[in-house]
């Protein structure tokens, strides 16, 4: 895998992953070894040269710090099971929809648990993620995916648990510890950011080890040498893209709709994500929902979800989007009282939700839909 997260896959590759993607995604088991050789020898392919040859960041020895697209490495024996990391979400669409994007909102959820902890001298503070308070207040995650996320969290670099951070289980609920790991992940809005940033700490970690286990004294020249200025950090990257914004402005100057309103509240959605405001934000996406499906001939937004011909990732992304209709309500109706909002960056939903329904008006507008 290359250091940014970001490597392309060859459609073999690609097949490989899916493979083992497929039974997780259908029954939440992950295939054995045995299962993964058995589809690929009817394929004319060798699965242990597949799996030899994905690309990972990090050490390849026992111990070091490694990530790649799949949790185990090596020669595996046949009754071994073989799963994937968020990070192949990237290169399967179907697996992201499923795994990927809940494990994004877990992610964003413990950050939030993190930063809320309230030091005290003389006392090490721990942040818990339990099973039961995280389906409480993180709305839409299926119970199959709550109940296997524990191992799931243990294959990622940030959210495994390590030594003090513990971990537990008491029937069909769980608990685990949180570690400071979490914070450098605030950025992470989506994939492609999450991998990419596993990859920068896993690679830290990878030389960190390095100078451990090989040694590394500077030179006299090295240590006298001025440091180079740190290069200035990459503009954030928007929530909704500029491109699919100049697109709807595009197709709305030849359709009967007008789109003016429409491109305001994505602005608007825009800069109240760059400024992590959630209750602007949630009210903004609740807006647009409202505010589109008659493009569609549609009354409501569920119209769109059932009536508009789709694929089913993102028919998926959309049944998904209509969940965040709760939150939107929270944020609009839920009158004063003596308890504190808990609403958070965490319950605003990925961008890629939103780009699904705004591809589809962008293409409605294009085919010149009309109510």
């Amino acid at each position: 895998m290359q250091h940014d997260g970001l490597v392309e896959l060859t459609p073999t590759q690609t097949q490989f992953l899916f493979t083992i993607a497929q039974p997780y995604i259908q029954t939440g088991s992950w295939p054995t070894w045995d299962y993964v050789q058995q589809i690929h020898d009817r394929r004319g392919e060798d699965a242990d040269e597949l799996l030899a040859g994905l690309p990972y960041v990090g050490a390849p020895w026992p111990g070091g710090a490694r990530y790649g697209f799949t949790t185990r490495a090596g020669r595996l024996t046949p009754d071994e099971t073989i799963g994937l990391t968020i990070a192949a979400g990237v290169p399967l669409p179907e697996f992201d929809a499923v795994v990927g994007e809940p494990f994004l909102r877990v992610l964003h959820h413990m950050i939030g648990l993190q930063s809320s902890l309230r030091p005290e001298p003389g006392k090490v503070s721990q942040a818990r993620l339990d099973s039961q308070e995280l389906a409480a207040s993180v709305p839409g995650l299926r119970p199959g995916f709550v109940a296997n996320l524990p191992s799931l969290l243990d294959t990622e670099p940030a959210t495994r648990s390590i030594g003090s951070a513990g971990a537990g289980a008491s029937g069909d609920t769980w608990w685990r510890g949180i570690t400071r790991s979490v914070l450098g992940f605030r950025a992470a809005k989506d994939l492609k950011t999450y991998v990419s940033l596993t990859c920068d700490l896993v690679h830290k970690w990878d030389q960190e080890q390095r100078v451990v286990i090989l040694g590394s004294v500077p030179s006299l020249q090295a240590a006298a040498r001025t440091p180079e200025p740190e290069p200035a950090a990459p503009e954030p990257t928007q929530y909704i893209s500029q491109r699919l914004i100049d697109e709807l402005e595009e197709a709305g100057a030849k359709s009967p709709w007008k789109v003016d309103k429409l491109l305001d509240l994505i602005r608007e959605l825009n800069n109240n994500h760059a400024a992590e405001q959630p209750y602007s934000c949630l009210a903004l996406i609740r807006a647009i929902m409202d505010h589109v499906p008659s493009v569609f001939g549609q009354k409501a937004f569920a119209g769109i979800v059932s009536s508009v011909s789709m694929t089913r990732t993102d028919t998926k992304h959309l049944e998904a989007l209509g969940r965040y209709r709760f939150p939107g309500d929270d944020v609009m109706h839920r009158q004063a009282s003596n308890t504190a909002s808990h609403i958070d960056m965490s319950d605003v939903p990925p961008a890629s939700y939103i780009k699904v329904l705004l591809r589809e008006v962008l293409k409605a507008l294009q085919n010149g839909a009309t109510s």
